[in-house]
């Protein structure tokens, strides 16, 4: 089974929050409660959250100034927050959350059915997000050490194509050193040697 996903419901409400508990239960993910927009934001601090359910009417920091909050953190940007409202948002209302990084907006009465797909979605896009992200730092250290293998290689074949250029080339130096020595009768038989040589040390190059 999947790791379990955190999922944060915001309401100053505990009844609410509660019944919100109880419809999300059956998707078997962490359900965790916060009283206020300050309780959230410590947890958001401490735990890897999915997603937001946010009530939009609370004291001090309403659902709309706690989601700028939010949206205002780079490490939150990506999460997905959704409003409930026991009060019907205006178009004007609706516009100002999008705007403030909301994803979703479900009215009051929830209707269950409805809230649990919604959240599912959410949760299981956060997921397949950070299995991407996973697999694309493991492609980076794969490149990386791809990349550290193959250059290790290219220098190891230097090095043998040096060291064996460099044997070749000596001993031509030697035959050709020699030529001066031999009569003049050996010297045609020398310089093909030399050139035997050379021929053997050209693939090498």
């Amino acid at each position: 089974m999947p790791d379990r996903l955190n999922i944060l419901m915001v309401d100053d409400q505990p009844g609410k929050l509660l019944s919100y508990e109880v419809v999300l239960a059956e998707l078997g993910q962490n359900l965790i409660k916060a009283h206020s927009a300050k309780e959230a934001l410590e947890l958001l601090l401490k735990l890897d959250i999915a997603v937001v359910l946010m009530d939009v009417s609370m004291p001090e920091l309403n659902g709309f100034e706690l989601a700028n909050m939010i949206r205002e953190h780079p490490r939150f940007r990506d999460i997905a927050i959704v409003f409930i409202s026991a009060v019907h948002l205006t178009e004007s209302d609706m516009i100002k959350a999008y705007e403030r990084g909301a994803v979703d907006y479900i009215s009051v009465p929830i209707i269950p059915e409805l809230l649990r797909a919604k959240v599912r979605v959410f949760a299981d896009l956060h997921r397949k997000t950070r299995q991407l992200e996973m697999l694309n730092q493991e492609l980076r250290r794969l490149s990386g050490s791809m990349i550290a293998s193959q250059d290790h290689e290219r220098r190891r074949i230097a090095r043998e194509l040096h060291d064996s250029l460099g044997q070749e080339l000596s001993v031509t130096k030697m035959v050709a050193e020699g030529i001066r020595q031999r009569p003049a009768e050996s010297k045609d038989e020398a310089a093909a040697e030399v050139s035997t040589l050379i021929d053997h040390a050209l693939p090498v190059i």
